[in-house]
């Protein structure tokens, strides 16, 4: 191990701008011991691919307890991101029944009239906003909430419980007050969700609970709470990333004039965009695993039961695997990154997620195509798991 390196990701000036520090560990200590956190991270683009595609080495068995500890809304039975081949896999399967094409094509023109009602709202207040706080945050939390079939009466205390739940993952960070709110949240969505699920038992609609509680493979369905843990789960990855992803497809453009004027004067390149901004900001950093047995790696010993943290961040900007990775570039071809994971954990809502951000992003450069900056430096939230803008002031 290289000491001299220090990296520690508790660091404000390592979380401002992480991507130095990450290179340095690519070529001086691909595989890092940090004691602040007990962990080993992993930083080269293929070690955190095989992390992924071999689970009987790299458990994601604690991934919820890392993420949520007793905050976990569903602790009753383990989380589909929490467990391992092969009984991770006929829960993917039924899962999955709700994330087909057919599933997401079907969604594009409600993502549409939720987006365009966002953007009169904004316009409706004047000439600038928060591109974070009040356009991005909202976008995927009321998509999923669509999604769900979420009673449009609960749509503004679902966004509220869903935030708090969101913030769980800072909890050693936050004060009793504020871990007692997100406690409270936490019980307050549980319950809607469990009168949600009883009462599309009775009478199925045309909604994702509906396909999860009538999804069935090789004679399998879920119960009740496996239907609660994953359409929790999914509420949960379905509103953080793709929030910081929009933020930072924006943020993007706003340090790359070439690329702006580029997608600005060609629509189409949207998801071009969507994927170079999930390869070069990646809104999550890391992904927590355990080593399942003792592991040699690059000359360094990972004992078993340790936390190991792949750094998706770093591999996505390891030059072994992407030229010029510190460029951002939007006509590469970055479908190679890491950002939705890999193997038997890719992200089922993936194509949702792109799709619903390329038509965010279009929809704004659209009808606000004079947007810009208001200030030119940003601030990045104090988070080791996620990267994302704490706010974007913008005017049109």
């Amino acid at each position: 191990m290289n000491n001299e390196l220090n990296f520690d990701p508790t660091r404000r000036d390592v979380q401002t701008d992480p991507y130095p520090f990450y290179r340095r560990l690519r070529d001086e200590a691909p595989v890092y011991y940090i004691a602040k956190l007990n962990a080993y991270a992993l930083s080269r683009y293929e070690d955190c691919k095989n992390a992924f595609l071999h689970p009987e080495l790299y458990s994601a068995k604690d991934f919820i307890a890392q993420a949520f500890g007793d905050l976990d809304p569903v602790p009753e039975v383990p989380s589909i991101i929490a467990m391992d081949p092969p009984e991770h896999t006929p829960l993917r399967k039924l899962a999955g029944q709700a994330f087909t094409p057919s599933v997401t094509r079907s969604l594009e023109p409600k993502i549409q009239d939720i987006i365009n009602r966002l953007i009169d709202e904004i316009e409706a207040r004047g000439k600038q906003f928060d591109f974070v706080a009040d356009f991005a945050a909202y976008v995927p939390v009321s998509v999923t909430a669509e999604l769900i079939g979420i009673d449009p009466s609960q749509r503004e205390n679902f966004k509220v419980w869903t935030m708090d739940l969101l913030n769980a993952a800072n909890r050693a960070s936050l004060s009793d007050a504020e871990v007692s709110r997100i406690r409270a949240s936490v019980a307050q969505l549980r319950e809607y969700l469990e009168g949600a699920i009883e009462e599309r038992r009775k009478s199925p609609a045309d909604d994702f609970i509906s396909l999860l509680i009538t999804a069935e493979v090789d004679g399998n369905v879920l119960s009740a709470i496996e239907v609660l843990s994953v359409a929790i789960l999914t509420h949960f990855g379905g509103s953080e990333t793709p929030s910081h992803l929009i933020s930072n497809a924006m943020l993007a453009l706003f340090e790359n004039p070439d690329a702006h004027a580029a997608v600005q004067s060609d629509l189409e390149l949207t998801t071009n965009l969507v994927v170079e901004t999930l390869r070069y900001w990646s809104p999550v950093n890391l992904v927590f695993q355990t080593a399942t047995q003792d592991i040699e790696l690059h000359g360094a010993h990972i004992p078993a039961g340790a936390y190991v943290l792949s750094y998706i961040a770093s591999a996505n900007r390891d030059e072994r695997q992407f030229p010029d990775p510190d460029r951002f570039e939007i006509h590469r071809d970055a479908h190679r990154h890491l950002s939705f994971a890999h193997g038997a954990h890719y992200c089922p809502g993936a194509a949702l997620g792109t799709r619903m951000a390329a038509i965010a992003l279009r929809s704004v450069l659209t009808r606000l195509p004079k947007i810009r900056r208001l200030e030119q430096t940003t601030e990045w939230l104090p988070s080791l798991w996620i990267r994302g803008a704490r706010t974007l002031p913008v005017a049109y």
